[in-house]
């Protein structure tokens, strides 16, 4: 009897998924989160409130205030930010939920538990249509084995088991799935010229541009692959012959199902065509490609190493089926280049580059050829590879165990935090410090990231602001009610009470002054405590700076007239004294410069 692993592995992930639910609960969970309020909108606002103009939210502000997102834009009007496709998918599921909250007496508000795990079924359904597409899809070229190992790695060895569960109610999962439908289809027609794929795939490829408009650029994949495989322009065209009217009529459904989001700018704005990104835009001059795939802030191939055997694959690709090889690799540049020139080059909070997932469809191919190659060679390597895909997957689990526990950051990841944290099942203050928040402000106006360095923090002293942070965490600030005692208390950083201005002396040293005019000074009278109580740089208000590397911003600072290190004391509030004969992590401080 004929073994089919591959259905066997969607099985797998079916009971997978509803094992993450079981464990951690997440029927009783809020999954409205992240952008998902705004994509979500719609369908209380259609199917239970009647009004697209979301002037309902008016008659009970409280309760909306965190579920709803919207812009106000001209004439008073109320505008949703996010397109309309992922609630028009969801939207048989979430009548459902609103009809089980109607027979069991719940509140009918379209954001009780019993509707969001109506539409999360929904997604996981979604996402076990498109796994079987793919399963179809990959059986024109490889075993079925290989197969299984496929579906297993991308639901399980990626962000898309992320975006499948705690943040199933954005968009990924349903796009991943609806792509892998589309490339199905596609295939089918190339194969065979039924109009029936034809007019399926005008369908799908319509809804997956108006939940993902970015999606549109898959035409090129297409239009490649098409190209390619027939032979050239004049073969093509003789393909198409014979099918234009439902050609014409597969683009009519794509582009009717597109529509629909034209209908609602103009219901809610009056115009057919509305910038609904308002203070966001792409940067294509700056793009970040080598960032967005390598970078351990929130690098592809750092956070989803699985994805190394795609390449391998668009490697055996070049020779086996050059027609699948250029239509990938020209698609992927094309939106690794547009999704790393978005301002937010690293989309926010978000596990791993979460627009990535709705292509992990079109790196299927690429990924199982890859699989395919390695685990087809000789023992050693087989052996050898197995042991990596199974790391990479094992990693992939822990990795998203962690970033569910706070222990890896949405957005601020460091090459040293990455690896301070790589066992850590939750946060700690030492592996805070590490990370690095991103200046988006900087990349929307077109200036460059700040790189800290001890030539370019000497270079601004004395000529920008500066502020401190310590190693616990918290902002070095002067406390008037304890006259004016210098601790790590705040917990914010405000410019107006953490900010000083850095004055160089002739000697080499520096003073620290306050926005005040007060300078830092080592308090003999009580023991060595740093106050903001200086008239002048004298001894006691003298400091030496000195830098533990070169390449960042932590930074030591010895008191000229103990000859101590500023150290703070957890013991006395995090005060800082001037008590120090060695360098620890209570010396060490974080020196921030304040850009205009």
């Amino acid at each position: 009897m004929k073994k089919h692993h591959s259905l066997v592995s969607i099985a797998f992930i079916l009971i997978f998924i509803l094992s993450i639910f079981s464990c951690f609960r997440l029927w009783k969970k809020n999954r409205i989160v992240v952008d998902a309020p705004s994509y979500y909108t719609y369908l209380p606002a259609a199917l239970i409130y009647q009004d697209l103009h979301l002037n309902f939210i008016d008659a009970n502000p409280l309760f909306f205030r965190d579920k709803i997102w919207y812009y106000k834009i001209e004439g008073g009007k109320k505008l949703i930010k996010h397109p309309v496709g992922l609630s028009v998918a969801l939207a048989p599921f979430f009548m459902a939920g609103h009809l089980a909250t109607k027979l069991t007496g719940g509140a009918q508000d379209g954001y009780s538990f019993c509707y969001q795990n109506a539409v999360s079924l929904g997604v996981i359904i979604y996402l076990l249509v498109g796994l079987f597409y793919l399963r179809k899809l990959l059986l024109n070229w490889f075993d079925d084995k290989i197969i299984a190992l496929t579906i297993v790695a991308l639901s399980i060895g990626t962000n898309l088991l992320w975006y499948s569960t705690f943040e199933g109610l954005m968009p990924h999962a349903i796009s991943f799935s609806l792509l892998c439908a589309c490339l199905f289809h596609f295939y089918e027609w190339l194969k065979i010229g039924s109009n029936k794929h034809l007019l399926i795939f005008g369908a799908v490829l319509g809804l997956s541009v108006l939940i993902r408009p970015l999606a549109l650029t898959l035409l090129i994949y297409f239009f490649i692959i098409l190209l390619l495989s027939k032979g050239g322009i004049r073969a093509t065209i003789e393909f198409l012959k014979p099918q234009l009217s439902y050609l014409i009529f597969a683009m009519l459904i794509c582009m009717s199902i597109g529509s629909l989001q034209l209908m609602y700018w103009k219901f809610a704005t009056g115009r057919w065509l509305y910038d609904v990104y308002i203070d966001e835009h792409f940067i294509f001059d700056s793009p970040q490609m080598i960032p967005f795939l390598f970078s351990f802030r929130k690098g592809v191939f750092i956070y989803t190493p699985v994805l190394i055997f795609a390449v391998i694959g668009l490697i055996i690709l070049f020779k086996k089926n050059r027609a699948v090889f250029y239509g990938t690799i020209i698609m992927m540049i094309t939106t690794v280049f547009l999704l790393s020139s978005w301002w937010a080059w690293s989309y926010g909070i978000s596990w791993g580059i979460r627009p990535m997932i709705d292509y992990y469809s079109i790196l299927s191919i690429p990924l199982a050829a890859g699989f395919s190659f390695v685990l087809k060679k000789g023992k050693a390597l087989k052996i050898v590879s197995s042991v990596v895909i199974f790391l990479f997957i094992a990693l992939n689990l822990f990795q998203t165990w962690q970033y569910k526990n706070g222990a890896i950051h949405y957005d601020d990841m460091t090459r040293e935090a990455y690896f301070k944290g790589f066992f850590q099942s939750k946060p700690s203050t030492e592996w805070r410090d590490l990370l690095s928040p991103y200046d988006w402000d900087r990349r929307i106006k077109g200036l460059p990231q700040i790189e800290y360095s001890q030539n370019y923090i000497t270079g601004s002293l004395g000529k920008k602001a500066i502020y401190l942070r310590a190693s616990n965490m918290k902002y070095l600030a002067a406390n008037p009610r304890a006259q004016n005692t210098v601790a790590a208390f705040a917990d914010v950083y405000t410019p107006s009470v953490c900010d000083l201005s850095a004055k160089v002396l002739p000697n080499g040293k520096i003073a620290l002054m306050t926005n005040d005019g007060r300078f830092l000074s080592v308090s003999k009278q009580f023991d060595n405590a740093l106050m903001a109580i200086g008239d002048s740089a004298g001894v006691y208000e003298q400091f030496e700076l000195n830098f533990p590397e070169e390449d960042n911003n932590r930074i030591t600072l010895r008191s000229v007239a103990t000859g101590k290190y500023l150290s703070i004391d957890p013991a006395v509030h995090d005060i800082v004294f001037a008590s120090s004969n060695s360098i620890g992590s209570k010396e060490i401080f974080r020196l921030f410069v304040v850009e205009p």
